[in-house]
């Protein structure tokens, strides 16, 4: 019962923390029958909770035994579906009741459920996949055992791919694999156990490695990160795509990553010139306290009031309504940002938990208050209706003033300083007709590819 509310709950948190969730091939999710799912893990807690709200059926999980301690946590955690494994590097001494663990899953996966488990064993948010432990092979294989390998249990490989998994009103994308039957490796299983799973295990892995951005030198993703802010939005107006569509922007990164790769192996001296060219752009960017985004989108200033004219009145007719949004939203919005910005790794998933709980609270203590103080139904309906709206509208309101406040700053950072401003124009379009360049050498190479 308690799994099902918080599920409730957060099948509309998510959908309100992030801007779009666009979910890949999810009908390879099997609705019923005994079931792995597996994902990265670079989102801390809220992963688990992404899959569960996204996942038409009731899920279990592996979770840390490390959690269970204490009473309240070990009366609490089984009524969420979780189940602990324990892990070397928390306890050795702990590891013998892993045995109990597996059989809990074969039980479970007997019965036609559905497990999650991270198979990398811990949460990273670097755009790197961990090495794959052999655990969720060991579990699905042992369930097939048991039944002479007619259960019929599947594995699910899922990426979740998320634009910033820190920050409120982001992307995401989840893309799912077909499954893999794990009665296919019976014959190899009954050959040799360790083997089977280790043939599994290199299947997920080469799986998650598709579903996933992964790149493992820091620097390459740095570069690849600078490349997406300057040149993913040219990329995206070459396949004809406008607007947010994160399938094709994970496609682009993909081909960005496979294009770094190529030339690094084979003209590392033309890639170390642009990494560094391309650094020295944002290191002006930086000196000048502005973004790439500033300068792409606002190149013109000549027509600053003319374009910029219904912002203008939207700003003016609008702030009334701003007001009774930042009133009615502040605290429920700001708490969770105080809060979170404390830690590191957890700040997005406890800002989107917390989030949920201080504006379910305070939003009921105010709707309580209305109708304590005016006693009248449909007042109190229209107050609560417009607490989610005039947060949304306020929201929205503090981005559209942000922007405008960027081109002027913009503007008057061109007039007192053209010359520096003008040169980095030139400079980021220099850059990107270098892109242009490799990109249509790297087509000619790789036509096959979009």
């Amino acid at each position: 019962m308690l799994y099902k509310i918080l599920k409730l709950l957060m099948q509309g948190t998510t959908r309100v923390f992030f801007r779009s969730i666009t979910i890949k091939n999810k009908e390879a999710i099997p609705d019923k029958g005994p079931v792995i799912i597996l994902a990265n893990h670079p989102g801390t807690f809220m992963d688990p909770i992404v899959i569960a709200s996204i996942v038409n059926r009731e899920v279990f999980f592996l979770g840390k035994g490390e959690l269970f301690k204490g009473a309240f946590a070990k009366w609490l955690l089984p009524k969420l579906n979780i189940i602990p494994v324990y892990r070397k590097q928390d306890d050795p001494t702990q590891m013998n009741k892993n045995a109990d663990t597996f059989n809990k899953c074969y039980e479970h996966l007997e019965k036609g459920g559905a497990i999650l488990i991270f198979p990398e064993g811990v949460s990273i948010t670097e755009r790197k996949l961990k090495p794959i432990k052999t655990g969720a092979a060991r579990i699905a294989l042992g369930a097939e055992a048991r039944n002479d390998f007619k259960l019929g249990v599947q594995i699910v490989n899922i990426g979740l791919n998320y634009a910033d998994q820190h920050k409120f009103n982001r992307d995401l994308f989840i893309n799912v694999h077909n499954a893999i039957p794990v009665t296919a490796f019976a014959d190899e299983f009954k050959k040799d156990e360790f083997s089977a799973a280790e043939e599994i295990t290199e299947e997920i892995r080469k799986q998650m490695e598709s579903l996933v951005i992964s790149i493992q030198d820091k620097r390459v993703d740095n570069l690849v990160k600078d490349i997406e802010t300057l040149y993913k939005h040219q990329l995206k107006q070459a396949r004809g795509v406008s607007g947010h569509d994160t399938a094709t922007e994970f496609s682009i990164t993909q081909n960005i990553v496979k294009a770094v790769d190529y030339y690094s192996e084979n003209d590392p001296s033309f890639v170390e010139a642009m990494r560094l060219r391309i650094k020295n752009y944002f290191d002006q960017l930086h000196a000048f306290n502005i973004e790439d985004e500033d300068i792409s989108r606002n190149r013109s200033n000549d027509s600053f009031f003319r374009s910029n004219t219904k912002s203008f009145l939207f700003l003016i007719i609008g702030f009334p309504f701003y007001l009774y949004g930042l009133i009615n939203n502040y605290l429920p919005f700001e708490i969770p940002g105080l809060l979170s910005r404390k830690t590191k790794d957890f700040r997005g998933a406890i800002g989107m938990v917390l989030g949920m709980f201080t504006f379910l609270i305070f939003d009921t203590v105010q709707i309580l208050l209305v109708h304590h103080f005016f006693h009248r139904p449909l007042l109190t309906l229209a107050y609560a209706i417009s607490l989610p709206l005039s947060g949304f509208f306020t929201y929205y309101y503090w981005h559209t003033f942000d922007k405008i406040r960027a081109k002027w700053f913009l503007i008057m950072l061109f007039y007192k300083r053209s010359t520096g401003i003008a040169n980095l124009i030139a400079e980021r379009e220099s850059i990107i007709s270098e892109f242009e360049k490799v990109r249509t050498d790297f087509l000619t190479k790789f036509p096959d590819i979009i």
